[in-house]
């Protein structure tokens, strides 16, 4: 899956977009998987692809922020500032799980070169 999802990050331009394809599959791989954490305390938890789903919203509001305030500028952006495709949200949750899958290799490669 997030070899697929790596693959349409540059596929995209040249073949259809499958992100909407791919975010069921998600919902799908991550359905019963949970992510604990806590709050003031207090233990929490939610589900996985909501997860992603929170971090992909929060990385497309900071990106309006950093538009917003000059930092880049995207070419609809040019002459005015305007919100960010929200479609921008799928990307930045797909871009997250990515992140993850390669962090989770890189560590178990450097587990394996410490034994």
């Amino acid at each position: 899956l997030a070899v697929a999802i790596y693959a349409n990050f540059f596929a995209n331009h040249v073949l259809p977009d499958i992100r909407w394809i791919l975010i069921p599959g998600v919902v799908v791989v991550f359905w019963r998987t949970v992510v604990r954490f806590a709050v003031a305390g207090r233990r929490l938890q939610m589900p996985m692809w909501l997860a992603f789903l929170l971090m992909g919203f929060f990385v497309w509001v900071a990106e309006n922020v950093g538009t917003y305030f000059s930092g880049w500028r995207y070419p609809h952006q040019a002459h005015a500032w305007q919100v960010v495709e929200v479609q921008k949200i799928s990307s930045w949750a797909l871009l997250v799980i990515v992140s993850f899958v390669l962090v989770a290799w890189l560590k178990s490669v450097k587990e394996g070169l410490r034994k």
